[in-house]
């Protein structure tokens, strides 16, 4: 509020006022008709200065909460169709994340990077257009619109951009430009990686160390669209796939990713992992993987050269020895709820060491290593199918699925609760083929594609944070739930309301240090709380204040 004064015939007319935003332009209402400041000479020395400090004493009480906020609505206000404006607290918490962790940091500007100058060239000379104004701004905006999107819910970039109008930074540019920006993410998608585990390891230095580090392969499949001929029918050859290997460290938090072929052999996941060694400093990698085609073969290298793995074991093509032991109802140990049972053994398996670089195998290769098989079976998995008996002969390992691993020091719900870090990478990571259909801009698919995994990482990364900071209490979906849900409808006058709070919420808001439950926010309100959360999860000391939190128990 201020003390607005209007000169007329000669006089000044003295109102007390309050500047607000609303669709985009800045509005003025009064909040009090005070008169003609010469009215009160004989009360005041100076009437304007007696009322800008009572002004200032009103501002005062406003910050303070004091006093009170009114609107007034006739009885038969209705609600305009063309106003669906609304302000998201949940994705201003999630945007105080992905800052915190300095995402955009690796996207640097045009002129200081030569692959990114040569990539605007290109467009340039293809296009024959100037490129956009501002190419690193541009694309730090559109990185955080789609990274802060894919922590709440997967969704089509194009139906992100339709509601940038409630994202609490302003993306006054269109959708083509935010496309043109990919090939800049792409290739600045290590950066992006190193900077955010960089960050991280500064504001939380009590992190696990690297010693020995999970790698978790999710395989992901989606087709070019765009490669379609003039009768409309799809290149067989445009069906994609990719394979993602995350690495976490043992607080389950990120440290890196690589993108491979799909469905790899043992040669490339053992250059994998020497890679990971090489650039983490991990003297051992676990290896935690869905089917793959020479599981058998990479389980064996991995043995043999002293790393571990936890793997999926198809039972259809099991020995009768294990189909036996899996349906025997006997060891199986049954949850509370009766909604699943998990039971283990251990067994002894023969390995070879890897072949030496004249391609001999050294004398006394071979050896023996203990692994654990670990079969589980859920409620929700079986298919329950009625038929001939035949059919149900083949069924009857419906609901179980058999994990082997050579980490004998866990315990079985231990390994389990690991081997579902792949349903944890599903959803952030899920490639949507709306994403690669025609594009308002004609982006390259291997860019393109790099450029999705990037946004998709720094997504888990600052998910990951979060959870950390409620101590893993609430699994991925019930947080991003509760995001979602923190969401406030256009009231009047440049303020929201808000009408959700649940236990996550409040959890959420106490681990970011901003206010809990408030049913009022501005916008400014929004931008400021976002300042604040930054901050405070930056200057968060979580192992001093409340000692190491506990690893990840589920998903």
């Amino acid at each position: 509020m201020h003390l607005k004064k209007t000169k007329r015939n000669g006089r000044v007319y003295l109102s007390i006022v309050q500047n607000y935003r609303e669709n985009g332009t800045t509005k003025t209402r009064t909040i009090e008709t005070i008169g003609y400041a010469d009215a009160y000479a004989g009360d005041y020395d100076d009437p304007i200065a007696h009322f800008e400090a009572r002004v200032a004493i009103m501002n005062e009480e406003r910050r303070a909460g004091q006093s009170a906020i009114e609107f007034s609505f006739p009885p038969n206000c209705t609600i305009d169709a063309n106003r669906t404006e609304s302000a998201r607290w949940g994705v201003a918490i999630a945007l105080a994340y992905l800052d915190a962790i300095e995402a955009k940091r690796g996207i640097e500007p045009v002129a200081r990077n030569e692959q990114q100058r040569v990539v605007c060239e290109k467009i340039e000379q293809e296009e024959r257009v100037k490129p956009p104004h501002s190419d690193s701004s541009i694309a730090r905006r559109s990185f955080e619109i789609f990274a802060v999107e894919r922590m709440l819910h997967a969704s089509p970039k194009h139906e992100t951009w339709e509601r940038r109008g409630s994202f609490p930074r302003p993306c006054d540019f269109p959708i083509d430009e935010a496309y043109r920006a990919l090939p800049l993410i792409a290739h600045a998608d290590e950066r992006i990686a190193r900077s955010m585990r960089m960050a991280y390891e500064r504001i939380r230095p009590g992190h696990a160390p690297l010693e020995c580090a999970h790698v978790v392969l999710g395989t992901f499949a989606f087709d070019d669209t765009d490669d379609v001929d003039s009768a409309g029918n799809r290149n067989a050859e445009s069906r994609m796939a990719v394979c993602l290997a995350m690495v976490l460290d043992e607080d389950g938090m990120p440290a890196g990713y690589r993108l491979l072929e799909a469905d790899p052999d043992e040669h490339a996941v053992r250059s994998l992992v020497n890679d990971i060694k090489k650039s983490t400093g991990a003297r051992r990698v676990v290896m935690v993987a869905g089917r793959l085609s020479r599981a058998e073969a990479i389980m064996k290298m991995l043995a043999a050269q002293e790393d571990g793995f936890i793997m999926h074991r198809p039972l259809e093509t099991a020995v009768e020895d294990m189909r036996h032991w899996v349906v025997d109802d006997q060891g199986y140990t049954t949850s509370r709820s009766g909604n699943y049972r998990i039971k283990s053994r251990v067994r002894a398996t023969t390995v070879k060491a890897p072949d030496t670089s004249d391609g001999k195998e050294p004398a006394h290769a071979a050896r023996h290593v203990h692994v654990r098989d670990i079969v589980f079976w859920g409620r929700d998995y079986a298919l329950r199918r009625q038929g001939d008996r035949a059919e149900a002969e083949a069924t009857t390992l419906d609901g179980y699925a058999c994990i082997v691993t050579s980490e004998l020091n866990l315990k079985a719900p231990e390994v389990f609760h690991l081997y579902r870090e792949l349903w944890r990478l599903a959803e952030p990571f899920q490639v949507l083929e709306s994403d690669f259909s025609p594009s308002p801009y004609p982006t390259p698919l291997s860019e393109h594609m790099r450029a999705h995994f990037a946004i998709c990482y720094a997504a888990f990364f600052a998910m990951r944070l979060m959870r950390s900071d409620l101590h893993w209490r609430y699994n991925a979906a019930q947080v991003a739930d509760s995001l979602i849900r923190m969401e406030g409808g256009y009231l009047a006058e440049n303020w929201f309301l808000f009408g959700y709070r649940s236990p996550v919420s409040d959890a959420i808001e106490q681990a970011a240090g901003v206010d809990a439950a408030r049913r009022l926010r501005t916008r400014q309100d929004i931008r400021k709380g976002i300042a604040q959360a930054r901050a405070h999860i930056r200057e968060k000391r979580l192992a001093e204040q409340t000692g190491k939190a506990e690893k990840p128990s589920g998903s």
